[in-house]
């Protein structure tokens, strides 16, 4: 029962997915960008710093220092490398990342840092690999796609490949 509700929640995603526009890019942050941080955290970082991010961080007592609420990775140039959200100062939820051309390059989401949900890839607006993540591991169907659109499907289950 659980592997056809994967299969359909999977098969769902990719519906939704089929009716996404086909080329997203990579959002503009200027020097004095600000982020919605939660209470507790402050903005640190920021275009044409050493860190190469611009997020929330929350400062423990203890002096630990952890990423807590949105967060934006630059490239050294300062162009927008990724988007998500850190819990703790573990990606969590939905991430996009761009090339340096600000061109969506993958989208994945997270739980505690680990892949968990859906993993895709794209190479000039086209989808080229779609996966299905739980806890980490590769669970379900996963999708590769040539340059005419065809695609190989590979079962796997706890992150390897179903022989039948």
């Amino acid at each position: 029962m659980t592997r056809k509700m994967l299969i359909a929640q999977f098969l769902v995603g990719a519906v939704a997915f089929a009716q996404a526009p086909a080329l997203t890019k990579a959002p503009l942050i200027k020097q004095n960008h600000m982020l919605a941080c939660p209470a507790g955290t402050k903005q640190v970082g920021g275009v044409n710093t050493n860190l190469g991010a611009v997020g929330c961080m929350k400062f423990a007592t203890t002096g630990l220092r952890l990423f807590h609420g949105p967060m934006i990775s630059l490239y050294g140039n300062g162009k927008v490398e990724a988007v998500g959200q850190s819990e703790e100062g573990f990606r969590t939820g939905k991430w996009s990342f761009f090339d340096e051309a600000g061109n969506l390059a993958g989208e994945t989401e997270f739980l505690a840092g680990d892949y968990h949900g859906r993993r895709a890839e794209y190479v000039n607006g086209k989808l080229t690999i779609e996966e299905s993540w739980v806890n980490g591991k590769r669970q379900g169907p996963q999708k590769r796609f040539d340059a005419t659109g065809l695609v190989t499907v590979t079962e796997y289950r706890d992150d390897r490949p179903v022989t039948k």
